[in-house]
């Protein structure tokens, strides 16, 4: 019989988890009021970057500057009043006068700094460097503390959140590469490495909170996001054939090895499996030539020529070529 065959070398193997993450912004927050008034201006664009303490929001602010101005003329009335006073301590005014004065002066400056905080709510800015999102309200409308006037990213670096199962805690390190992918990105790995890992394991489904940083430059991920994390323990070298190579009776599995013209069939102990490969714990060694064509057809000690040498497994089908991989 004429037989496709290969000869069996080694392959890099790893034990890999596949989890599914959520993205997360490196930092996040709502814009919202902290007290009840009318929208003047909105000083962001949709979806710009904004710098820390950039001004974002002016609310209506009237009352309380007026306010301001009573209590600044109210202060200088006062010093005045205590400049005054002072040099005729013990020539008709008393020490207790002057002590009044000065208690005024301060309550005076207080009511400054208090007048001062309620305008500065007024004025609403961002509190670290990101990007806001989209207007929630509109110049002219009357926002309460808790409404949300945009959302604020940073997103240079990303946090993807997931959960591994306990049997890897002895390969979780903070600093593990890890490899993620996204369904909107098709074919691009982003690189990250473990940066926490959490103090418990949940007694239910035995699996431990691990957190990841990727780096993010170009803005591609989104906060929110579902992200494919695959992470590897265990690497190895190991010996390999090919998946359709092996022929599976019940559960044992074997393979034809050519030798001296005749196959021989070998039973197996395999181990991981890979897209077209499977790991060979024993029963093969390097340099040995194993059927991958024609195998349906052979019998154990049957002749055999060989016609070629096999060319790697098919790769994955892209839907957009129409053609594989």
């Amino acid at each position: 019989m004429a037989v496709t065959v290969h000869e069996v070398a080694a392959r890099e193997f790893a034990d890999q988890v596949v989890a599914a993450g959520t993205l997360r912004a490196e930092e996040s927050t709502e814009i919202s009021a902290n007290v009840t008034e009318r929208v003047e201006e909105l000083r962001f664009e949709d979806g710009h970057k904004v710098a820390a303490g950039e001004l974002l929001a002016v609310l209506s602010a009237e009352e309380e500057q007026g306010i301001l101005d009573s209590a600044e003329a109210t202060l200088e009335e006062e010093q005045r009043e205590l400049r005054r006073l002072e040099p005729l301590v013990g020539r008709g005014v008393s020490e207790a006068d002057v002590a009044a004065r000065r208690t005024r002066l301060a309550v005076a400056q207080a009511r400054i700094a208090q007048v001062r905080a309620q305008l500065a709510d007024r004025r609403i800015t961002a509190p670290f460097a990101g990007r806001v999102g989209l207007r929630r309200i509109s110049p002219g409308a009357l926002v309460e503390p808790g409404d949300v006037i945009t959302t604020l990213d940073k997103t240079a670096t990303m946090k993807l959140d997931f959960t591994v199962p306990e049997t890897f805690l002895d390969t979780l390190r903070p600093g593990l590469a890890i490899d993620a992918r996204s369904g909107a990105f098709p074919g691009r790995d982003f690189r990250g490495e473990v940066s926490e890992i959490d103090s418990r394991v949940d007694p239910v489904t035995r699996a431990v909170a691990v957190r990841a940083l990727i780096p993010n430059p170009d803005d591609a991920l989104r906060p929110g996001m579902l992200m494919t994390v695959t992470l590897d323990r265990n690497p190895r070298s190991s010996v390999a054939v090919p998946e359709r190579a092996i022929v599976p009776v019940g559960e044992v599995k074997a393979v034809f090895r050519i030798v001296d013209g005749v196959a021989r069939r070998v039973t197996l102990d395999t181990g991981r499996r890979e897209p077209g490969w499977v790991e060979v714990l024993e029963g093969l060694d390097e340099g040995d030539l194993v059927v991958t064509d024609g195998v349906l057809s052979l019998r154990d000690g049957a002749e055999v020529t060989i016609e070629g040498r096999y060319k790697g497994p098919v790769g994955a089908y892209d839907p957009k070529s129409g053609q594989s991989s």
